[in-house]
């Protein structure tokens, strides 16, 4: 199977800074989005990705759905939930937290910004290294602080 590609952070980083690995400050909340009953992707998946995607601040369910998906109804809403850390923690626990805006362009540290979760934290917009061993992807899930909502 083909690795996806390993341009693709470098192409999405902010322009903002010359380091848009650490654009996103410490104490920012970030926001884990899943439209799964709670099940999180705590790796990159192997054929389409090569980081973790996260949103700016403390979003609620019904918020980072939105961002996700251009049409949210009542079910995507009752089976998502969210989850909660800041990028201080993912860079305590090993990895790199970088600014790719997406589609929405703010400030660096507004909400509802795009940012790409990356191991290892060196060199990030050109090392990407998958899949993550087992005691990296039990350090990212130790990042977090459960579930702050859900939609039920």
């Amino acid at each position: 199977m083909r690795e996806p590609d390993s341009s693709y952070v470098r192409r999405k980083a902010c322009r903002a800074t010359e380091t848009p690995w650490l654009c996103i400050s410490d104490d920012v909340i970030l926001t884990h989005h899943t439209f799964d009953m709670g099940h999180f992707f705590n790796e990159p998946r192997y054929e389409t990705e090569r980081e973790v995607s996260l949103l700016t601040g403390q979003l609620s369910v019904e918020a980072a759905s939105r961002y996700r998906r251009k049409i949210v109804n009542a079910r995507d809403l009752e089976l998502a939930a969210v989850r909660c850390t800041t990028a201080g923690k993912l860079r305590s626990g090993g990895f790199a937290v970088v600014h790719t805006p997406g589609r929405i362009l703010a400030e660096c540290d507004a909400a509802g910004q795009h940012v790409s979760v990356i191991w290892p934290a060196e060199d990030p917009l050109n090392v990407q290294k998958i899949p993550w061993p087992p005691t990296v992807t039990k350090s990212f899930v130790e990042c977090f602080n459960g579930y702050i909502e859900d939609g039920r």
